[in-house]
């Protein structure tokens, strides 16, 4: 065990210390005195929890992991660590070009879609009513050529097949038709039947196109249907949901204070990566600060929220700090019998800063109790002991222990130790009864 474990070692107000030098090889008996053989030894005196009240930890009020929103590249930090910030300073800025031509994308779009809607509700104008009309006398007379095409397709496509069933009969019946000359009129047949069958589709073309623009021509003119209107509307929902989407991104690549409060902590560089979640700054609101305690379930009836308090802490000696119960739980904390209590302290001058030890004096907690360190502790045979220390004597006194948090814990006076008697802080498992020690 290191010589300086304990130098340290923190001792609420009302333990008084009898010395200030650390006990060599954490108490042995095996390191002698300058005198007499007497093993040199650090003590406390015994004093009454309820004459000081709890101790607690002080933390701040809020603190708040600030992140980005956003993943981005960082091209700008405005802030260092130890900055008091107000709520909505900027602290961090994210590259923007991407997102902000995201932005102009979107407002594209709906100004797009909105103007086609006001056109759509504004009607067809009388331009347009005449283009379209135009368009239909246009696709009449494509028609109507189209028709006449056909209808001459058809005489010769007649005249054709006439003359091949001629050529075939007399081929067949007689000899007065040579096979040149039947697969002239064969040839001349199948020309006919194609070019007849191609007028026919481009007959029906010329048809079809009259209709649509008849089409065009009565939508023009009664309007768009209420159907068309909502999903024009729809649509300029859909793209202002983008736009929003998009100025939002914008807006997030600039990460702002959320509290006001002292910048404790800062992880990331200008020039480095930013990722949506990942802590960026550690921001405490300090104006007020809390005080955690654990109370025992023998104490905890007696503290009510709301109650006025007094905060002393050694690191501002003198100088008592006015708090108040903020919060007292109804569940105890996990194996063990004590209860976690908050107390919210006025910090307005800065004095306080979290990480302190402080004693929160509460009325009405019981008297009976005492508190030593855990290090005071001797572990013997499957019981607890502390040393006390009489006419320069060690003496092993048996005690029972109730935990008070992870340093100190509470003791039950009997008739061998009680307040005011000077106890061994870290006497170690080889401080044996009957030790002759000497208190520096």
């Amino acid at each position: 065990m290191k010589r300086n474990k304990h130098k340290k070692l923190w001792v609420p107000a009302m333990l008084t210390l009898a010395a200030f030098t650390a006990l060599p090889g954490c108490g042995t008996p095996s390191v002698q005195g300058a005198a007499g053989g007497e093993t040199p030894v650090k003590t406390i005196k015994l004093g009454q929890t309820s004459e000081a009240g709890l101790s607690g930890k002080i933390i701040p009020d809020q603190e708040v992991k600030v992140v980005s929103k956003v993943a981005g590249k960082v091209s700008a930090i405005q802030v260092e660590e130890g900055a008091k910030v107000k709520k909505g300073d900027v602290l961090l800025q994210l590259e923007t070009d991407d997102l902000t031509q995201q932005v102009k994308q979107a407002e594209a779009g709906v100004t797009a879609a909105e103007a086609k809607l006001n056109d759509a509700e504004a009607g067809a104008r009388s331009q347009e009513i005449q283009g379209l009309e135009s368009a239909v006398q246009q696709a009449q007379a494509a028609l109507d050529t189209a028709n006449a095409a056909a209808d001459q397709a058809k005489a010769g496509f007649d005249l054709a097949q006439s003359t091949y069933n001629r050529l075939r009969n007399l081929y067949d019946t007689s000899s007065t038709v040579a096979k040149e000359d039947l697969e002239r009129g064969t040839l001349d047949y199948e020309k006919a039947r194609a070019g007849y069958s191609q007028a026919v589709a481009s007959q029906k073309s010329a048809a079809a196109a009259v209709q649509g623009a008849k089409a065009k021509l009565e939508l023009a003119k009664i309007g768009p249907t209420d159907n068309t209107i909502k999903a024009m509307q729809a649509d300029i929902e859909r793209l202002n949901a983008g736009l929003t989407l998009a100025n939002s991104a914008l807006s997030n690549a600039t990460v702002t204070a959320p509290i006001d409060g002292i910048v404790v902590k800062k992880s990331i560089q200008a020039g480095e990566m930013a990722s949506p979640g990942v802590p960026l700054f550690s921001v405490v609101a300090m104006d007020h600060v809390q005080v955690e305690l654990s109370v025992a379930d023998n104490q905890i009836g007696s503290i009510k929220a709301g109650s006025p308090v007094e905060v002393k802490t050694q690191n501002v000696p003198g100088k008592t700090f006015q708090g108040t119960v903020q919060f007292v739980s109804p569940v105890s904390n996990p194996n063990s019998s004590t209860f976690p209590v908050k107390v919210t302290v006025d910090n307005k001058d800065g004095l306080l800063l979290a990480g302190m030890v402080a004693e929160v004096n509460l009325q009405g907690t019981p008297q009976s109790k005492l508190e030593v360190p855990k290090s005071a502790l001797v572990k013997k045979d499957g019981k607890t002991f502390v040393v006390k220390v009489q006419n320069g004597t060690a003496h092993l006194v048996e005690v029972k222990t109730e935990d008070k948090n992870q340093d100190w814990v509470y003791v039950q006076p009997n008739e061998q130790l009680q307040r005011s008697e000077p106890i061994v802080v870290s006497p170690g498992d080889k401080l044996a009864e009957g030790t002759k020690v000497k208190a520096e």
